[in-house]
């Protein structure tokens, strides 16, 4: 996925000061970053090298978000302990589509109807997802790591707007790293947005107790991505009949191969104990 460099200082909205511009499927869209949150850049060696390990097989990352708050010991080649984070993604298989406003409808309809259904139809998966992000970790950091997502508990959907739809999830994964193991629950949310045409998916994570604040950061920043593109077309174009059920299930994928940037909190307390 190319990834444009150039940074729209022009666009002023509340929360952000400006828009980086990324090149979908032959779509600029203008990204703000999440309020209070900055793209990971190669300079902030541990963390970029740890974001290119993630196994998603349906999804392209974008961008990857940190905390403001956690860019010095970034930039330092450490990694911070990203108990708040947030990503961005496109669906490999639509990058190329124009989606309309009805036809996003559509897709909002059977998230409302089958949400909980598609979450259960995805635990066959999960083992593999996490085998090849434990072996990529373990192999550019040199340790013996493996990663478990034991239970996944699927919220109903929360926020609509006519291009956007919101649902959270609770997570709960166990780390064995040299031989240690840890347990942690991350909440999180998932906002599928249908910007310009192009179908994205915006991720926020945090600790258990934060899932109003994973809804919020969410909210805000997907109003201010609507903000900053023109409105969805009136027709679809590009994808032919599009299977919604696997978008969906796609969009799933993209959360929980993310999860590897909520395990680099218990990876550095383990290292530093």
């Amino acid at each position: 996925m190319k990834r444009t460099l150039t940074l729209m200082l022009s666009i002023f909205f509340a929360g952000s000061v400006y828009a980086e511009v990324f090149s979908v499927g032959g779509k600029e869209l203008a990204i703000p970053s999440p309020e209070g949150f900055s793209p990971v850049t190669q300079q902030m060696d541990a963390v970029y090298r740890m974001s290119l390990q993630m196994v998603d097989p349906k999804n392209d990352q974008l961008a990857y978000y940190i905390s403001d708050s956690d860019i010095p010991t970034a930039i330092a080649g450490e990694l911070p302990s990203l108990d708040r984070n947030c990503v961005l993604k496109v669906n490999r298989q639509l990058k190329n589509t124009i989606v309309s406003s009805k036809d996003f409808a559509e897709l909002k309809s059977i998230i409302k109807r089958q949400n909980k259904e598609i979450f259960e139809s995805l635990k066959a998966q999960i083992p593999g997802l996490m085998k090849g992000t434990s072996e990529g970790i373990s192999k550019e950091f040199d340790v013996d790591l493996a990663l478990e997502i034991s239970q996944m508990i699927p919220l109903d959907p929360h926020y609509e707007a006519d291009n956007a739809l919101a649902y959270s999830m609770y997570i709960n994964y166990g780390v064995s790293l040299d031989g240690t193991k840890e347990e942690l629950i991350v909440s999180a949310t998932a906002t599928i947005m249908n910007v310009s045409g192009k179908v994205l998916f915006l991720y926020c994570y945090g600790p258990k107790g934060e899932l109003e604040w994973t809804r919020s950061a969410s909210k805000s920043w997907a109003e201010d991505v609507m903000d900053s593109n023109t409105a969805s077309p009136a027709r679809s174009s590009g994808g032919g009949g599009i299977d919604w059920n696997a978008l969906f299930v796609g969009a799933i994928t993209g959360a929980l191969a993310a999860l590897v940037y909520a395990v680099v909190s218990i990876f550095m307390k383990t290292r530093k104990g």
